[in-house]
């Protein structure tokens, strides 16, 4: 299998492997808010809460326009382009948490975010020091 193979293959399966973990962790936090009664959410300290305002508009603003520049870019940017996805990924999972609850359940987000981080992270230096050790395994 050649090294491109190999790192579409790996990119694939990381990108499905992290949604899929989003959504169940998405769907947990919020079905577990919303089957909440009211006293376990006083004790909870959090709720479902529409949160929208000015500051989330530009954050929902800069990540379209760097979602829009990757999907452009999206060829020219192999192998890195599904590690920046995943990193973009992190930043639209937060700003769902960021817009939708109030309280410590808005941590979810935050926690998305810094597993997106650290996977894009290591996915980006692996590529970066193994470009030149695959390129002439290759030949």
């Amino acid at each position: 299998m050649s090294a491109k193979k190999t790192a579409q293959s790996v990119n694939w399966t990381v990108l499905g492997l992290l949604i899929l973990c989003g959504l169940v962790f998405a769907g947990s936090t919020f079905g577990s808010l919303m089957n909440a009664t009211p006293d376990e959410l006083e004790g909870m300290q959090s709720r479902i809460e529409n949160r929208w305002n000015q500051d989330l508009w530009v954050f929902a603003g800069i990540v379209g326009a760097c979602t829009l520049m990757l999907i452009v870019l999206w060829k020219k940017l192999f192998p890195y382009n599904v590690p920046l996805a995943i990193i973009l990924g992190g930043f639209g999972f937060e700003l769902l948490f960021q817009a939708t609850v109030t309280g410590w359940a808005g941590l979810a987000g935050l926690i998305g975010l810094a597993v997106a981080l650290v996977v894009g992270v290591l996915m980006i230096l692996v590529y970066a020091v193994g470009e030149k050790w695959w390129r002439v395994r290759d030949k």
